[in-house]
């Protein structure tokens, strides 16, 4: 399958759902393993040179539009972009219901003290921290963890795209019930390590710009250079790249 053909079939698996509340309804039905991933422009430049993370996001239970990016290109192919369901603001919202039902729930992702920050936090909000691992352990160890200690949420903060490939790894090995939420930085959000963008910034979603001033060496790539081959690629899909 070429890039193109995949890019299209990414947008093809974006879920666009009635309504946020109608979302966080339906993902507290737990049947199984389910996995909950995002994919927003980097997550769609990475996805046209790597096959396997691909194939992760199109294979996830529940595909989700974040950013304005992605909105832009959903509009230039006449989709639907639905709201902007970013992780970082749905993710704690998901783990609150879960808390609330009486659900445990595994973090794994990141280092300490953001680790250790983020689960004291949600502790003291009432949840149930079962399991906390690392982002930085081999994919099977994460597996071994939920073995042992089953939960019904695993968040997973790991970074694109080992998450991905540990959240297929678990739905492939266990059977649940489990929701599996493909994070990316939601634990050092939580946990304090990032912070967010002021709200009038979030708004008119340019919360990238303030990451970018924030950690200009480390995110100049992605978001300056990589914005740019973001919106090539649109361009070529909208006029029918083959």
């Amino acid at each position: 399958m070429s890039q193109w053909a995949r890019l299209r079939y990414i947008l093809d698996a974006v879920h666009v759902p009635d309504s946020e509340a109608a979302l966080l309804d339906g993902l507290m039905i737990n049947e199984g393993v389910r996995v909950v991933s995002f994919v927003n422009a980097h997550a769609y430049n990475v996805s046209a040179k790597d096959t396997d993370f691909a194939n992760a996001l199109t294979q996830s239970d529940i595909l989700l539009r974040d950013g304005s990016g992605m909105k832009i290109l959903m509009k230039l192919m006449g989709r639907d972009p639905g709201p902007n369901l970013n992780g970082t603001d749905l993710i704690p919202q998901i783990i609150s219901r879960h808390t609330k039902a009486g659900h445990a729930v595994a973090l794994m992702g990141t280092e300490e003290p953001w680790l250790s920050n983020t689960a004291d936090k949600l502790r003291a909000d009432g949840a149930e921290i079962a399991v906390t691992e690392d982002g930085f352990q081999p994919e099977d160890h994460y597996l071994s963890a939920l073995t042992r200690t089953p939960t019904r949420l695993a968040v997973l903060g790991m970074g694109m795209p080992k998450q991905e490939r540990v959240s297929m790894l678990l739905r492939e090995n266990l059977d649940g019930p489990l929701l599996v939420i493909n994070g990316g930085a939601v634990i050092d959000f939580m946990g304090g390590k990032v912070t967010r963008a002021p709200a009038w910034m979030r708004g008119i979603g340019i919360e990238w710009v303030y990451r970018l001033l924030k950690e200009p060496r480390r995110l100049f790539r992605r978001y300056i250079i990589g914005n740019v081959v973001f919106l090539w690629r649109a361009l070529r899909l909208k006029l029918g790249a083959k």
